[in-house]
């Protein structure tokens, strides 16, 4: 019987570039909020790109584009927290006064229901609590834009990170090639002009489609007489971010509290929520989101879900640009593999 032995050499180059792989992993989860804030400003630079370059080319100077496209949204958000934010706290509170009415309806014990939830403060509880929060972001527009990126520090540096990126023509792709060795200069170059190109098309298109559902959301069930309209369509916006099943879970409140409204009432939203879908998928998304991260669905809602998971509300937004990245990366690896 032979024994065969092998004798494995390992360089003490090759253990130094290990350490230095480890502690580079190490010093970027140390520094992970700042890498959050620098992305979130090269998403924002890549999402304005688009119209900046566009008043660019109708003889508009780039810094008065970008001054514009900022002020726009600033007011855009401006008027969302102030002429939607009350209507919603109140109808918050209403849902709020009428939850232990509508769970009695479906035959069900407050009490059985979400009795895991008495820990913090009942469901009602929080409901009116969460409408008494929105009617105070409604006095103070810029501290709620504030509190949404998570502090006064971290938004006034992303606004000036991505106004920065932004100004400069090809501003993002310039940052990000700066901090690439020489040799693979070109390269990068080319990756990040399409992703670039991906995110900023994928982030305006999904603002927009999901300002489209919500407001046809809205205005079907606003002709229906639905209650609680405005939450409803709210929780259709926000939800179609998430392909397939956000639609289908934004259905499910409505049609439940148009039955007890009226049963037939519950027929014609599910009917109206069918229609949306329909229009959606065969006209509404094609033509908005023509340029898309080429994503599987099941990949986005799982990168979504590890995002929130890991870094609340702003890791669910980064998410789906990130993954879109790494994928560009990675098809890129795997030509050069083949």
């Amino acid at each position: 019987m032979n024994n065969n032995s092998q004798t494995i050499n390992i360089s003490t180059s090759t253990v130094f570039r290990i350490i230095l792989i480890i502690l580079g992993l190490v010093f970027l989860y140390l520094i992970r909020d700042i890498l959050i804030i620098v992305f979130l400003s090269v998403v924002i630079a890549a999402a304005i790109n688009g119209p900046v370059s566009w008043l660019q080319r109708h003889k508009i100077h780039r810094l008065l584009g970008v001054v514009f496209i900022y002020l726009s949204v600033l007011l855009l958000v401006g008027l969302i927290v102030t002429l939607i934010f009350p209507p919603l706290s109140e109808q918050i509170k209403q849902l709020a006064a009428h939850f232990p009415e509508i769970t009695g309806k479906i035959g069900l014990s407050v009490q059985e229901w979400y009795g895991h939830y008495q820990a913090q403060g009942d469901l009602q509880g929080f409901l009116d609590n969460l409408g008494n929060k929105l009617a105070q972001a409604a006095s103070s527009v810029f501290a709620t834009t504030i509190s949404f990126f998570g502090g006064l520090f971290s938004a006034v540096i992303i606004l000036v990170i991505s106004f920065y990126l932004a100004v400069q023509e090809k501003g993002a792709k310039k940052f990000l090639i700066s901090l690439t060795p020489e040799e693979h200069q070109s390269y990068i170059s080319d990756l990040i002009g399409r992703i670039e190109g991906k995110i900023g098309g994928w982030l305006r298109g999904q603002l927009l489609l999901m300002l489209i559902i919500g407001c046809l959301t809205f205005i079907g069930l606003y002709f229906l007489g639905i209650k609680y309209v405005l939450i409803l369509a709210l929780i259709a916006a926000i939800l179609e971010i998430i392909p397939y099943i956000g639609p289908i879970i934004a259905a499910i409140p409505a049609v439940i509290l148009a039955f007890f409204q009226a049963p037939f009432l519950a027929l014609l939203v599910l009917l109206l929520y069918i229609v949306i879908q329909q229009l959606e998928n065969y006209i509404i998304v094609p033509q908005v989101m023509r340029k898309t991260v080429g994503l599987n669905p099941i990949v986005i809602i799982i990168v979504m879900l590890i995002g929130a998971k890991l870094a609340g509300i702003l890791g669910l937004i980064l998410a789906v640009p990130l993954a879109a990245a790494v994928a560009e990366f990675l098809k890129d690896f795997q030509k050069k593999s083949a």
